[in-house]
């Protein structure tokens, strides 16, 4: 009798024993559910940043390429612009209508020009020097009248013109005229009928007050004829630009000018095809200057 009580007693133990075991078990795999489960959400976190930050740094990588090709390209451009010939195209004595036709021909072949203009408020001027501006030309003071009479009849007339000439340019711009183009250039010989030495005095000002002037180098000779014949136009500007490092090339947009407008399409194909580039002058382009 005392033998199965004591059988019974240690089976109720070991029963008792094997249900807590068992309690602990599903208490150990409850809590290990929870910590595999967390981990795996962790994990499959872990996996989606690590997807992202990949899809980064392969999107930094493409970034990386391209800067290093856009990289490239500009040591390259440098390189051909460091060899390439420079040409300058000037347009002097506008705005006209045939300024509006330059500045179309100029957008077509993604070119930058300068125009050296005169003072006028009316038919259109406003517009026309809002276009230079913002097509990104550049526009220098040709005086303001333009008529050589008036403009060299003394250094405070002249000086009065150019301060017009840009004062009436910013009103309609916003912008000041910081280069300059002597009417007939900084030499011209037609001033003396009005006031003797007085291109000497003139320069000698601008340089002072630290003013830009430019003159040429290859001269179209559209002003030479009212209309002049467009072919003798296109050779003039090529045979002179042939051999030059750079060229700053004198023409006209005056509402004669009509052959300038139709030999300036076959010019610029031709620079074009001859590898030069083109660029508008502006106060840090080395000048060329008759008297200085």
């Amino acid at each position: 009798m005392i033998k199965f009580k004591s059988r019974a007693l240690i089976n109720a133990v070991l029963i008792a024993a094997l249900i807590a075991a068992a309690a602990a078990c599903t208490v150990l795999f409850i809590f290990f559910r929870g910590q595999v489960a967390e981990l795996s959400d962790k994990l499959a976190k872990s996996q989606a940043y690590s997807a992202k930050v990949e899809s980064e740094l392969d999107k930094l990588r493409e970034s990386y390429d391209s800067l290093k090709d856009e990289y490239a390209k500009l040591e390259q451009t440098k390189a051909e612009e460091k060899n390439a010939k420079v040409v300058y195209l000037p347009f002097d004595d506008g705005p006209s209508e045939n300024t509006v036709k330059i500045l179309d021909i100029l957008e077509q072949y993604n070119v930058k020009a300068t125009f050296f203009i005169i003072g006028k408020e009316g038919g259109g001027a406003a517009e026309i020097y809002r276009r230079i501006i913002s097509d990104g030309h550049a526009a220098g003071n040709h005086t303001y009248s333009h008529e050589y009479n008036e403009i060299y009849s003394s250094e405070d007339r002249f000086w009065e013109e150019y301060r017009k000439n840009d004062e009436t340019f910013f009103e309609l711009t916003g912008r000041h005229l910081e280069i300059m183009r002597f009417p007939g250039g900084s030499n011209n010989t037609v001033s003396e009928r009005y006031c003797r030495g007085i291109m000497k005095r003139l320069t000698k000002t601008a340089q002072q007050q630290d003013i830009i002037y430019f003159d040429w180098n290859v001269s179209s000779l559209d002003a030479v004829k009212e209309r002049q014949d467009k072919n003798v136009i296109i050779n003039s500007v090529l045979s002179g630009v042939k051999d030059k490092k750079t060229s700053i090339i004198l023409m006209h947009d005056n509402k004669t000018k009509t052959t300038t407008v139709e030999a300036l399409p076959t010019i610029i194909e031709e620079l074009k095809r001859q590898g030069c580039i083109f660029k508008t002058l502006n106060k840090d382009t080395e000048p060329i200057q008759f008297l200085k």
